[in-house]
């Protein structure tokens, strides 16, 4: 009994041994026109072989089974979108004050504000803009210009962000701490107390401060020291900015604040990644030199305010031109409730003269790049991050057809999909409420 007892033993271990590769799964995409956004470049008609989660091979006719095939005969294929600002799983309902959590007012906490405990996967927005192409995004802090700013002329930084992917889950957050955000312009300068001045110098005095505690951090510490403005854990969530181990990001669109902020750069050995740059196109030259990528709104070419009287729908082709990393965000007045909405703006920047696989770059391979993140290519290794598009992605008549995540196939089902199908039906299952 006891030999019988082992052999059962053993076996149960081979068997547990062999579970993951029992467990592999296997998916093809065939047939369609896949754009890799890596050195392989583009396939009129090609294949993807995906196993657990990443991709294993891309080329045309690839041999052998899967367990399960998505014909894309005729359709588009592309990484999946990631949206370099966001406020998703942060805020629902923008003038529903208690689903917002991007932004605190009253006393400053500046750069220490860590909004990651009330990342909410669950939001609504998240299927919503998983439908329309994302897979991964970046969640950034914010400001409300409103409220009592007015007596707290303190928080030019707004804290520090993360990555996620879109598929909804409690583990959906990818990375941690991928940089500090400040403002400087119009909008730092209110923040500062009136004057765009007062936001550049906060910010040079938070950053030298910073780079006086590194060199002093243990007498601090003891309280043998001089006082300094800033707190302990403000400082500390600013050490990493120091070398540009994590990106600055700064919210400028004048081109004399971009300088101002290059300036900033290059004093204290900084990562700087601009924010808006609707005047980026006049200093594309020094935005380039610096290797200073930028985060275009390609959509912006209205003097909304006076620090984008030069705002320009060819911006980020000049910017391109020049030798600058561009990156495409959606809208600024939709760039988190319809942040899907970037495959638009990066249509309009090629209708304006970006080249077209750099306009894909900047929604997906770009921003993995810049922030140190997984997606946006299409290779072997890579992460399964996948959009099967019905036609030119950067079109606004063409759709999703399918999404993966990590490899696995995700619902397109959302609020907006249920409320359509509510209604496409009135008589058909619902209450006298529902009904025409």
């Amino acid at each position: 009994m006891k030999k019988i007892a082992k052999y059962k033993a053993a076996i149960c271990t081979l068997f547990l041994g062999l579970a993951p590769f029992a467990q592999a799964e296997t998916l093809l995409i065939k047939g369609g026109r896949v754009h890799t956004l890596s050195d392989a470049g583009s396939f009129e008609r090609a294949d993807i072989l995906i196993r657990d989660g990443r991709v294993e091979a891309v080329g045309p006719s690839l041999e052998g089974g899967a367990d399960r095939v998505i014909d894309a005969a005729g359709k588009v294929v592309t990484p999946g979108v990631i949206a370099p600002v966001s406020e998703l799983g942060l805020t629902e309902i923008g003038a529903a004050s208690a689903t917002n959590d991007y932004a605190v007012t009253g006393e400053s906490i500046g750069s220490a504000f860590d909004p990651l405990p009330a990342y909410n996967p669950k939001s609504t927005l998240i299927p919503f803009n998983r439908a329309g192409g994302v897979t991964r995004a970046l969640v950034l802090p914010g400001i409300q210009l409103w409220g009592d700013t007015a007596g707290n002329p303190q928080r030019v930084f707004a804290g520090r962000s993360f990555a996620i992917r879109l598929d909804g889950g409690f583990d959906s957050v990818v990375a941690t701490d991928l940089g500090q955000r400040a403002y400087l312009g119009e909008a730092g300068g209110q923040l500062a107390g009136g004057s765009r001045a007062s936001a550049y110098a906060k910010v040079k005095n938070a950053l030298e401060e910073t780079r006086e505690y590194r060199a002093n951090r243990d007498a601090i510490r003891r309280g043998e020291w001089r006082e300094l403005n800033h707190s302990l854990a403000d400082l500390e969530a600013l050490q990493p900015l120091l070398g540009g181990e994590q990106p600055l990001l700064v919210s400028v669109n004048r081109a004399s604040d971009i300088l101002q902020a290059i300036q900033l750069a290059r004093e204290f050995d900084l990562k700087l990644v601009v924010l808006g740059g609707a005047e980026g196109w006049m200093v594309a030259d020094q935005l380039a030199e610096a290797g200073v990528p930028v985060i275009v709104d390609a959509q912006n070419n209205l003097p909304i305010s006076f620090e984008s009287l030069g705002a320009r729908l060819d911006n980020a082709a000049l910017i391109k031109r020049a030798g600058v990393t561009v990156l495409i965000s959606g809208p600024d007045y939709a760039s988190t409730h319809n942040v899907y909405l970037s495959r638009q703006s990066a249509g309009n920047a090629v209708a304006n003269g970006l080249p077209y696989e750099d306009a894909l770059k900047s929604i997906s391979a770009n921003v993995a790049e810049v922030f140190g993140i997984e997606g946006g290519t299409i290779e072997p290794g890579a992460v399964a991050d996948i959009v099967v598009w019905s036609g030119d992605p950067l079109e606004v008549t063409s759709y999703v057809e399918e999404v993966l995540i990590d490899g696995k196939l995700q619902s397109l089902v959302n609020r907006s999909t249920r409320l359509r199908d509510r209604y496409l039906k009135p008589q058909q299952g619902h209450d006298f409420g529902y009904k025409f």
